[in-house]
């Protein structure tokens, strides 16, 4: 028994993903959001939003439209991009935007990378706001 689960543990170590690598990112990665508008009533509040991000040596470019209720992670026209819009105090709400992409290692192995960013904005009634802002953590699964 003391031998069967040493092994066991070990054989489960190697069967979850493996973090492939964390890096710091630079400041070339910057996301634009334009056309930021918040809509509430009794029922809750709705958002609505373009974002973008360059290519570079990093990332891929994305831009993609993304839209819906307060405080649900919501995934965007993209695949690859989720978001969650949550109040901080009127009129402060907090963007959260995580992008995802799959490069490979070498012939043999894919890594799945994420990187995620959030924004406190001041939102005005029913007046579109735009802002940029940086991813603050990425990381990589293989």
């Amino acid at each position: 028994m003391q031998l069967t689960l040493p092994l066991l543990l070990a054989g489960l170590a190697t069967a979850l993903p493996s973090a492939a690598k964390v890096n710091t990112i630079s400041d070339e990665v910057i996301w634009r959001v334009s056309n930021l508008t918040i809509g509430c009533s009794q029922g809750g509040c709705i958002f609505d939003y373009d974002i973008a991000g360059r290519r570079n040596s990093e990332t891929p470019a994305f831009r993609t439209h993304c839209s819906g209720a307060e405080k649900e992670e919501i995934t965007c026209d993209n695949v690859n991009i989720t978001t969650t819009v949550t109040p901080v105090g009127n009129p402060v709400w907090n963007v959260d935007v995580t992008h995802r992409w799959m490069t490979w290692l070498d012939p043999n192995s894919l890594a799945t990378w994420y990187q995620q960013g959030s924004k406190n904005v001041s939102v005005p009634d029913h007046n579109p706001v735009g802002f940029y802002f940086k991813p603050t953590s990425e990381y990589g699964v293989a």
